[in-house]
This record gives structure tokens, C-alpha cells and sequence, in this order.
């Protein structure tokens, strides 16, 4: 899926099946400006694929993109000397952004403060708000997600955003599948898509500073749809 995302948007791309393949054709580099490797593969990790491909050619750009670790793993592949890091799920907008992101910037990297912000904290709106903390209910299966939710020169508000089990397993049914790629993380990317969605409409706080993903509406298969365009497990 993420071929066909680049190479609608007029990219030549070309594909392997494991770190090592991935090495065999890429070679000294020479033919190849970018390459996108997912971090963790059967045969060897995206990081060591990426420092493979840096000695061969020190001006390698290479982007990690993985559903596994947090912002320490996004961090630990910047300073072995990944271009940038895409935490998966993301849209096929953000993986656009950042191939032409890369290929424009004269320098080869993404500041890390760039990418670390990236996976705590979002700003829609003149809102900022990141996520503080996850509560899966242990009889009923719902998921509260609580964000702090900052505007400026105000102070800290708390927002949770709920989302019930029985939406999980209609998501499931969607998408036709026992379990959703990224698995909680999946979960909790929608909780921010509810949250932002709120933010960038409303132009403010939930008067009850509580969200509920029920029903399944349009606006939440969409994003599923565009999701799972660029969601593949690792």
C-alpha cells in the first residue's frame, strides 16, 4: 500500500521483502534517492538495514516507519542516522509529507525535537494536547483515553475520550479482522482523531470535557479507511 501511495504521487518505486533484499537491490545507492523500511522485519531490524545502507553511502535518506516502541525507539534510529521516523498508523498524507520533506531538505535530517514532539503532542486549532494517560476498563473492555489539552496563556484542561468496546468490534468487523494493526495503538490514534476532530470544529473544550467514539459514524470509517491504506503490521 505505501508503493501505491508514492507511486500515485509520481514516484519510481521499487520494493523487497527483507532487510537483506532490501540490500541486495539497493547496492551502493547509486540509483536510489530515499528509501522508506519498516523497523522491524524477520530477518534484521529497519535500524540495522539503515546503518548498512549509511556505510555503503553516508548520504543515505532513509525513513523508519514502524507500529512497535514509542518515541525512545523514534529517537534511537534518528541518532543511528535515520532521515526520519513515521509512527504507524498514519495517513498516506503524512508518509507523502515526509518523503518530500526529506527530499527537499538540504540537510539529511529531521531534528529529533521535531520528531519527539511529534509523538507527544499535537496543535489543532491553537489547541496543543497530548496524550497522559490510557485506562482499559477490566470488566467491560472500554478504553478512556485522558489528554491534556493546553491553550494559550490558559491553563491545563483534561479531556478524556472514551471509546467502548462494542465500537472496538464493530471496528474489527469493518475491517474484517480479529485484531487491528498497531493493535492498541490503533485504538488510541482514533481517540486523538476524535479529539482533534472536536478541537478543529468546535474551537474548543468539550463543555463536559468528555468525548464518546458511539456510533461508528462516517467520519470514523473514513479515517479507518485511510488508515489501513498505510497500517500494515510490522
Amino acid at each position: 500500500m505505501m508503493e501505491l501511495v508514492l507511486s500515485n504521487s509520481g514516484y519510481n518505486v521499487t520494493t523487497a521483502h527483507s532487510g537483506s533484499d532490501g540490500l541486495a537491490v539497493y547496492g551502493n545507492g547509486a540509483n536510489f534517492d530515499i528509501v522508506v523500511s519498516d523497523y522491524k522485519m524477520p530477518d534484521m531490524t529497519g535500524i540495522e538495514v539503515e546503518q548498512e545502507m549509511i556505510r555503503r553511502d553516508p548520504s543515505a535518506k532513509v525513513i523508519i516507519v514502524s507500529g512497535y516502541g514509542g518515541c525512545e525507539t523514534a529517537i534511537e534510529a534518528m541518532n543511528r542516522g535515520a532521515t526520519d521516523f513515521l509512527r504507524k498508523p498514519f495517513a498516506p498524507e503524512a508518509l507523502r509529507d515526509a518523503v518530500r520533506s526529506a527530499l527537499e531538505r538540504d540537510g539529511k535530517h529531521t531534528p529529533i525535537a521535531t520528531v519527539s514532539r511529534e509523538f507527544s503532542r499535537r496543535n489543532v486549532g491553537g489547541f496543543n494536547f497530548e496524550l497522559n494517560e490510557e485506562a482499559l476498563d477490566d470488566i467491560y473492555g472500554d478504553l478512556t483515553c485522558t489528554f491534556e489539552v493546553i491553550k494559550e496563556n490558559d491553563s491545563p484542561r483534561y479531556v478524556k475520550v472514551i471509546l467502548p468496546a462494542v465500537v472496538q468490534e464493530l471496528i474489527k468487523a469493518y475491517i474484517d479482522a480479529d485484531v487491528v494493526p498497531c493493535g492498541k495503538r490503533f485504538f488510541q490514534a482514533m481517540c486523538e482523531f476524535e479529539l482533534e476532530t472536536h478541537l478543529r470544529t468546535e474551537k474548543s473544550i468539550p463543555p463536559s470535557a468528555t468525548l464518546m467514539i458511539d456510533p461508528l459514524l462516517k467520519r470514523h470509517t473514513e479515517w479507518i479507511d485511510r488508515m489501513m491504506t498505510v497500517a500494515l503490521a510490522d
